[in-house]
């Protein structure tokens, strides 16, 4: 008994240690190539564990350490601006990361079985496990893609350009793979023969060295697709308005500090002039006094204006507020997109017919009433076709690869990270926007209220970026591309089938026992 236990403590620090290096991959840390064994701890813990429940707690283990220190930021927003007790926002943390750490128990409890029963096919099992899993958080119950494995590499330029075919699930499928291989290589090889060692050696080098290759030739290509296009000045205008000023502070004020800024940027000539999420936090469209403003400044001016305010819009018996992305052109014309992917606990509160106490009191620490918007709107002047992502939407590659879909032939992202405080979450927000530039093949014009804003060329690299909470404008330079990525037409169809590889290799041990069970093969 004492030997168990004693065996059970360690393969829990091994879980933790899986945990912690798995979250130093993240900003602020960036320790990124330790990805490539970051899971191995926990692989070998899986494997000298006895049972799927046992293999499941060093997963939870693993998990709750890892979110716990990638989402700390979560306890300064919910106790600075929800207002909430210090205790309830620990709580708020722990339950998140609970939650998240599901995902990680159900990968190493499987995982377990993976290895019992599948010897000869457990490195491809095991990252098609890791991805089923990540895949699911991100789309379960609105889904939490917050810095998923692949996420990691955001500064490794050349591995992340076959996010372009396969996704960042794609990504972290290799991640996980590697993992396994050297895990295998060292704890399994008296398990397997050296044929099937020699075999998974030759495959996990083949397809690293494949897709390093990969990235270097779409590099290149890519670099010579927009070698002869004519750059488009940007400027980004980061207010910095404080939250707890920013809707209590006049219209006239907060109009006046955006267009002062855009002002100062104006010597150096910019075609385009971005403003952050909810820059105006008013209904512009009922006030043409600020309307009329804007308009007659960006007319004036000769300039294309993006900007956040707030929508409105009345049916079925009552009004529907939307945080709203607007586009002001230079010929007087205008269009709007509204934000599609709501912050949940943030801009609306889920089931709040279902339980009207919990809105009740949520409301009072803040919480929006938003509507999500339905249609996919681009906005346009002439060869300039916007996707606009707002905020958090910008991480759901199912719906950011609607907009070159559509024609977009530019991003932009507008943001207010000033939830966060100086955290690590805007930087973690921040290498997030790497992705949907390198995925759609499309430059990335970012304006956030306190930072971080900046410029993403459509191989993931950040060409430049603001230091946050300072009142400032930054000029940047972008080209419109065209050209449609497979990842773009296509979506996450490399998640789709190791996905089912996954369902269909556990469904055959399920039906297997139940066959045997009743008499079967």
């Amino acid at each position: 008994m004492k030997a168990r236990t004693y065996d059970t403590i360690k393969n829990l620090c091994w879980a933790c240690l899986s945990g912690i290096l798995t979250a130093f991959l993240f900003p602020n840390f960036n320790f990124e190539f330790l990805a490539w064994f970051s899971l191995v701890p926990l692989l070998y813990a899986v494997n000298m564990s006895k049972s799927f429940k046992e293999s499941f707690l060093y997963g939870f283990t693993a998990g709750i350490v890892s979110y716990i220190i990638i989402l700390y930021w979560i306890v300064y927003t919910v106790r600075v601006f929800g207002a909430l007790p210090y205790y309830i926002a620990v709580f708020a943390l722990l339950l998140l990361a609970s939650y998240l750490a599901l995902y990680f128990a159900l990968f190493a409890g499987f995982g377990r079985i993976i290895l019992d029963r599948y010897k000869k096919l457990s490195f491809i099992l095991i990252p098609s496990s890791w991805v089923f899993f990540e895949f699911l958080k991100s789309k379960l119950l609105t889904g939490f893609p917050w810095e998923n494995l692949g996420c990691s590499q955001y500064l490794n330029i050349p591995f992340i350009q076959i996010s372009n075919i396969i996704g960042v699930f794609g990504l972290s499928f290799i991640i996980v793979l590697v993992n396994y291989a050297i895990f295998s290589f060292i704890f399994l090889k008296n398990r397997i023969s050296k044929k099937q060692a020699l075999f998974e050696l030759f495959f996990v080098i083949s397809v690293f060295i494949l897709v390093i290759l990969y990235g270097y030739y779409n590099i290149y290509s890519v670099n010579k697709l927009v070698k002869h296009k004519k750059p488009l000045r940007v400027a980004l205008i980061q207010g910095n308005i404080g939250m707890f000023q920013k809707w209590k502070i006049t219209k006239k004020r907060t109009t006046h500090i955006y267009l002062k800024l855009t002002k100062q940027s104006l010597k150096y000539k910019p075609r385009l002039v971005i403003w952050p999420e909810t820059a105006l936090p008013y209904i512009i469209s009922v006030y043409p006094f600020y309307w009329n403003k804007v308009m007659g400044f960006v007319k004036n001016h000769k300039i294309d204006l993006v900007f956040g305010a707030l929508g409105l819009n009345f049916f079925n018996g009552k009004y529907h507020y939307y945080n709203r992305d607007y586009m002001f052109s230079r010929y007087g014309k205008y269009s709007y997109y509204d934000k599609h992917q709501l912050v949940p606990f943030g801009e609306y509160i889920p089931l709040k017919r279902q339980f009207p106490f919990l809105a009740h009191i949520l409301r009072g620490a803040g919480i929006g009433n938003f509507t999500a918007g339905k249609k996919f709107r681009i906005l346009r002047n002439g060869k300039l076709k916007i996707g606009s992502m707002i905020c958090y939407e910008a991480y759901f590659d199912g719906l950011v690869r609607h907009f070159p879909k559509n024609g977009a032939n530019l991003f932009v992202s507008i943001t207010d990270d000033a939830w966060y405080g100086k955290t690590s979450a805007p930087y973690q927000d921040m290498s997030m926007m790497v992705f949907p530039a390198v995925e759609n093949e499309r430059f990335i014009a970012r304006s956030g209220n306190s930072g971080v804003s900046g410029i993403i060329s459509p191989v993931g690299k950040i060409l430049d970026e603001t230091a946050i909470f300072k009142r400032t404008y930054m000029i940047g330079y972008v080209k419109l591309i065209n050209r449609k990525t497979f990842f773009a037409l296509y979506g996450n169809i490399f998640a789709y089938i190791v996905d089912a590889v996954f369902i269909i290799s556990m469904a055959y041990i399920f039906l297997r026992k139940m066959f045997k069970k009743y008499g079967g093969f």
